[in-house]
């Protein structure tokens, strides 16, 4: 009886103290984000930007009361030119996170960060225009984002992204099967082991194959769609599905063959 009893005390103190320890938690980042909030108020830029990361990332309920007022703090932040809120505003409008996705909205923020030089930025800007392009029916709309997106990827691969190099060589494959540049952006960060690149790369080789049918672009295809697959990308329904195309040619080819006989 005693043992069960000290076992009870033990553990309630236990408890005690983790209750204790997460208010004390609680406490301090409250008094963080009123510091935070005092500064913001009185026009520090850097604190309206600061605050919404600071509650966004610590994801405490007590917090997350302040989101909205936070994330209006980082607006002012944005329209007085701070670059890396111009940013965060403008990805998520891009991607939809917290807000409803609006990619005009998106491009207006994202562009006062790119010209600034922020590179992840130039990268956003770039893949909006793409998205344009892609979607737009007019061939003067097309080639108009087609030749912006191009401009804003060319920025953000000055510091060689693996990131945007990758994501501009899909692009350039994208609108040219045959674009060298696209070859070798996409050779650049698959050698560096990325996997998507290596699945990307497979898939343009296969293209190409699809158009000239040399066995060279067919070989780099399934070289490097395999490397990719041995590197944990999916990539064996596209192997299967260029083996089966390979196979229907040739079985077409000999039947043409023996048909001229």
């Amino acid at each position: 009886m005693k043992v069960l009893l000290y076992l009870f005390v033990i553990l309630y103190c236990i408890s005690g103290q983790t209750s204790d320890a997460v208010a004390n938690n609680q406490n301090g980042l409250i008094l963080k984000y009123q510091e935070l909030r005092k500064s913001a108020v009185d026009g520090d830029i850097n604190s309206q930007y600061e605050i919404f990361n600071f509650v966004n990332s610590n994801n405490d309920p007590k917090l997350n009361e302040h989101l909205t007022e936070a994330f209006k703090f980082m607006i002012k932040a944005g329209d007085a030119g701070h670059t890396e809120a111009q940013f965060t505003i403008g990805s998520m409008y891009q991607a939809g996170n917290l807000l409803e996705k609006n990619s005009d909205v998106a491009l207006g923020w994202l562009l006062g960060a790119a010209k600034n030089d922020h590179r992840k930025a130039q990268l956003l800007v770039g893949n909006n225009y793409s998205i344009r392009a892609i979607d737009a029916t007019e061939a003067k709309v097309k080639n108009e984002n087609n030749e912006l997106a191009i401009y804003w990827y060319e920025k953000s691969i000055i510091d060689s992204s693996i990131m945007a190099l990758k994501q501009y060589g899909i692009f350039l494959f994208m609108i040219d099967t045959f674009s060298a540049k696209a070859d070798k952006l996409l050779s650049q960060v698959a050698e560096s082991g990325d996997s998507e690149a290596m699945y990307w790369l497979g898939k343009m080789y296969a293209h190409r194959w699809n158009d000239n049918k040399g066995d060279v672009e067919f070989e780099l295809a399934h070289s490097w769609l395999e490397k990719a697959k041995l590197n944990g990308y999916k990539s064996q329904e596209f192997i299967d599905g260029l083996n089966e195309r390979k196979k229907n040619y040739l079985e077409r080819i000999a039947k043409e063959n023996k048909e001229e006989q």
